[in-house]
């Protein structure tokens, strides 16, 4: 063994909204307008599963990050929005009732 880690995660690019399936794990979101990323049923996901949300360089659109429903919350918010500018993110993982988000830069 090399040291280097063989899992691989699977990477889908959107360039408008979009929700995340169990088949997710990493979305880059490139476009020239805002949208929105919203984050399956909390409830209806493993707790414990993480989605990384990024944004890429396109410029200064917004993209929101939203829950299924008002009950799934992220950080006890009802939305998540990425900052603006180039390369933000997050890393987001439920806890089987509501969602908890890390910034990425």
């Amino acid at each position: 063994m090399s040291g280097t880690d063989p899992q691989a995660y699977t990477t889908r690019t959107v360039a408008a909204a979009t929700t995340l399936t169990a088949n997710d794990y990493v979305l880059l979101c490139t476009a020239s307008s805002a949208y929105t990323v919203t984050l399956p049923d909390s409830e209806s996901i493993v707790p414990g599963r993480p989605y990384t949300v990024i944004k890429d360089n396109t410029g200064a659109f917004a993209i929101t990050i939203a829950g299924a429903d008002a009950g799934d919350t992220i950080n006890g918010a009802t939305t998540l929005a990425l900052a603006s500018g180039a390369y933000h993110g997050a890393i987001l993982v439920n806890d089987g009732n509501v969602w908890w988000a890390q910034a990425l830069y």
